[in-house]
């Protein structure tokens, strides 16, 4: 087999089989809602996140730990926004694992 002489810079795809090809684009991909159902989903998810976050706002005094725990609904915030736009993994967990 040839070496692979593509230069990575200019072909993210080069070296990649399929399934990698596959989960690049699923990661990095901008995946706008495909339906008002998905659209609401987003909606729900940030709503939970929110009114979370303004308890913690709320009743956790001002420290490095309450920093924290907002930074972690951030997360929470931007991983669940990933999963509902996201398409799925192949062979991924099923939903309500």
């Amino acid at each position: 087999m040839a070496p692979d002489t593509t230069s990575h810079d200019d072909d993210p795809y080069a070296g990649l089989d399929e399934r990698q090809r596959y989960e690049l684009d699923r990661r990095c991909d901008h995946h706008p809602p495909k339906d008002l159902a998905t659209a609401e989903a987003h909606g729900r998810w940030r709503a939970a996140i929110k009114v979370t976050m303004a308890e913690a706002m709320r009743s956790l005094p001002s420290c490095r730990e309450t920093s924290m725990v907002l930074t972690a609904l951030d997360d929470a915030l931007l991983y669940g926004n990933a999963a509902i736009a996201r398409p799925p993994m192949v062979n991924g967990r099923r939903p309500g694992h």
